[in-house]
């Protein structure tokens, strides 16, 4: 970096500190307690209301609470489930698999939300098996899905120390078993180090997404003008990775394999 280029990324980077601090504390932690018990009444008193119409402005009502958390800076996976749930039992499927896979960043192993989200899953129009190449991919990396990234790291960081210290007992006393050790050891660091990197690629790099609208026409261009890309059109829920963006239209790939263009608007991303 120039230094001439260091002052202003430390403004820059200053400003951005500054600026999410002051959203934690927009609201203080007793004001966050009363918002997140409102909308768990809400919620509650919607899952006890015989009248449906009635529910679902109840349901709304604990959606705007536990939005306004998130907006606070409350970023737990719980509130994430809260959320999703409350999205859920509006018919909202695109927004409930938002907010489930959202708390799965956050936490990874929570059965309660993989549960939630292979549920709302099921309930979608569009039932797109993933294609082989992806399916056994995860099927190597299974752990991905309920490590953090954190843990991930960690466990790539005691199997390096354990393979030094392998190599150093090693050399001490040269028994064939301290050498299997140095091998299993070196190659269980080498397994979570490449997990790691690769579940950081996937957050930092590629964006994941959802479909929000009720149907969309996903089209061979980035125009209306453009043909239908598919026999039908896409449903709310339907999941796909971002390869592309040029606004207002998004390139998306279903898992799989089908490649086209959507609007922008009717779905959400990560």
């Amino acid at each position: 970096m120039k230094p001439s280029l260091v002052w202003p990324c430390l403004v820059l980077l200053l400003a951005s500190a500054i600026h999410h601090a002051a959203m934690a504390q927009s609201l203080t932690y007793a004001q966050q307690l009363v918002v997140l018990e409102q909308a768990n009444q809400a919620f509650e008193q919607a899952s006890a209301n015989p009248e449906p119409e009635a529910a679902q402005h109840q349901y709304q009502q604990a959606i705007t609470g536990y939005e306004q958390l998130i907006a606070a800076g409350v970023q737990n996976a719980r509130l994430y489930y809260n959320l999703g749930n409350a999205y859920f039992r509006r018919n909202d499927l695109g927004r409930a698999i938002t907010q489930y896979r959202l708390g799965l960043r956050l936490e990874p192993g929570n059965r309660q939300l993989q549960a939630n989200l292979s549920y709302a899953r099921s309930r979608r129009l569009d039932q797109i098996e993933m294609n082989t190449q992806r399916s056994v991919f995860r099927q190597l990396f299974f752990w991905q899905h309920d490590l953090s990234l954190q843990a991930q790291w960690t466990l790539a960081l005691l199997g390096y120390l354990l393979a030094w210290g392998c190599a150093f007992a090693r050399l001490r006393w040269r028994r064939p078993a301290l050498g299997w050790g140095l091998v299993g050891t070196a190659c269980f660091c080498l397994v979570f180090a490449t997990s790691s990197l690769m579940t950081h690629a996937q957050h930092t790099g590629q964006h994941a997404g959802v479909i929000l609208s009720d149907e969309v026409v996903v089209r061979k261009g980035n125009g209306e003008s453009y043909a239908p890309q598919l026999p039908q059109p896409l449903h709310a829920g339907t999941e796909f990775t971002v390869l592309e963006e040029r606004a207002p239209w998004l390139a998306i790939q279903l898992d799989n394999g089908p490649r086209g263009w959507l609007r922008h608007e009717s779905a959400a991303l990560w």
